[in-house]
């Protein structure tokens, strides 16, 4: 069943949080009524608006929320799959009767296979047949078929998946030959969520009905503002290094994840047990509070780390403190606070699902937090909790193994170019444009109490501006507990 008319096109809605009815393209609205009846999804919660449409979304931590997560651990125990990281995405995949998603922006249908060439991949592409096509235009299937003309045009799709060998000294017909790649690739890559390619919806359970995102990859960056074409364009190398005021090495942990980048070896992940190249998974989330480090990484499919999000599993908490406890600091000193406060109470993966969502959101006013300093301040003081100098290194890594980094030899260099001393001012420099735009930012779901801790707030003020540093130091600390001991109420208590 087809849904999307060529040519069709919608308004963006203004807020993804609440999916406001209006903004429902009518290809969505009838692939909600196609999706809610079907007997894939018999005893899934959902309720109807006063208008009659199928309500698609719920939170995942109210009782509604609670329902819905019931009924895909009962799919995932029904199917055989393990509850662990990823399992909602897997039994998603599996069990959607068309595999086939509507975008409820535009309207547009798409694959929910990781079928579409993700943007290093489609910018090659492009350049080699002198095309200007978007993400979502062409499954991979649909460039071989319908992009290349001539066996060279295969040679070249065949030499980005590795997949020579599959066309060497052919003498098969030029359609046979295109029917070998596709099945090729479709068994290598497609089918096992893997390699330079993406979703054609990413999935989101239990908060979406169907487990998908409501907005396709077609619509995706202009929906989610943190996926913006310039955001997206520097976010392994800027966004968790320089955003997020985080301690430690950035700049060994990026080239750390460069070494991640640069494999094609197979390995076994060890949460879905498949045979994947492996990608780099922040065990602490730096986007929660915690710190750049070696230490931090540990190798997944790339799959289970999307799915992961900034999310972790009691697993990981044991395991980062276990770090402390070798001396290795893993969370940044104005995380530290909330992280020694819950780490011992977390007996389970739901615990430690809440304590990410507990730490996300006192992260948040943290940040905050210091949009406000630099508002009423200036740098001065917040200078003293970056470090530009990291940029000054070259690193070289020896005994990767993506899965025990514990045989990491590291060989650390100073070195002074014109490309480091830019990349340490660039590190400053988008730190403070942060929290410069922080406010102007218009998808955040997290609540901000420092109107709460105003007088508080104000004396911190005031011994900054007097320089009475040492006086600050406390005073900040002070107002970071508070801010996370009402979110501790609200949230975990």
């Amino acid at each position: 069943m087809h849904y999307w008319s060529p040519g069709s096109a919608f308004l963006i809605y203004t807020n993804m949080a609440e999916e406001i009815d209006r903004s429902w393209h009518p290809n969505f609205k009838n692939y909600t009524e196609f999706i809610a009846s079907h007997p894939n999804y018999k005893g899934l919660f959902f309720e109807r608006g006063s208008d009659g449409n199928v309500k698609w979304v719920v939170a995942g931590k109210s009782d509604k929320g609670q329902l819905r997560q019931k009924w895909w651990d009962e799919q995932c125990r029904k199917h055989n799959i393990p509850i662990q990281k990823g399992c909602y995405a897997v039994i998603a995949r599996l069990i959607h009767p068309t595999k086939r998603k509507v975008c409820q922006c535009c309207g547009k249908e798409l694959s929910i296979l990781y079928e579409y060439p993700n943007k290093s991949l489609l910018q090659k592409i492009n350049l080699y047949f002198k095309t200007d096509i978007a993400q979502a235009d062409y499954t991979l299937k649909e460039i071989v078929t319908t992009l290349c003309r001539n066996s060279q045009d295969l040679r070249y799709i065949a030499k980005l998946f590795n997949a020579e060998h599959v066309l060497f000294f052919s003498t098969d017909s030029f359609a046979t030959q295109q029917g070998k790649l596709v099945d090729f690739i479709y068994k290598n890559f497609v089918d096992k969520c893997t390699g330079p390619l993406s979703p054609g919806a990413m999935s989101n359970s239990p908060d979406r009905f169907d487990g998908y995102h409501s907005d396709g990859l077609c619509c995706r960056e202009k929906t989610d503002k943190g996926r913006h074409s310039d955001n997206m364009k520097t976010y392994n190398q800027d966004r968790r290094a320089y955003e997020e005021w985080a301690d430690g090495n950035y700049n060994l942990a990026n080239r750390l994840m460069g070494e991640f980048h640069k494999g094609s070896k197979l390995y076994r992940c060890p949460k879905c047990g498949r045979m994947e190249v492996m990608s780099a998974d922040h065990i602490g989330p730096i986007s929660l509070g915690f710190c750049h480090s070696q230490y931090n990484f540990t190798g997944l499919c790339s799959a289970c780390n999307s799915s992961k999000n900034n999310r972790f599993t009691k697993e990981d908490v044991e395991r980062l403190i276990a770090l402390e406890k070798k001396g290795i600091q893993v969370i940044s000193w104005h995380s530290k606070y909330i992280w020694d406060e819950l780490k011992l109470q977390v007996r389970n993966d739901i615990d430690a699902k809440k304590l990410s969502s507990v730490m996300v959101k006192c992260h948040q006013n943290v940040l905050k937090l210091f949009s406000i300093i630099y508002q009423r301040c200036g740098r001065e003081y917040l200078l003293r909790f970056l470090h530009p100098e990291y940029s000054m290194y070259d690193y070289r890594f020896e005994n990767f193994d993506p899965l025990d980094l514990t045989k990491l030899v590291v060989r650390e260099a100073p070195l002074d170019s014109v490309n480091k001393r830019k990349n340490s001012e660039r590190y400053v420099r988008i730190a403070f444009e942060t929290l410069e735009s922080f406010d102007e930012k218009d998808n955040r779901k997290t609540s901000f109490f420092h109107e709460t801790l105003s007088s508080d707030i104000n004396r911190l003020i005031l011994s900054i501006n007097n320089r009475q540093y040492n006086n600050a130091d406390n005073q900040i600390r002070q107002v970071i507990a508070k801010l996370c001991d009402i979110i501790k109420r609200n949230e975990w208590d």
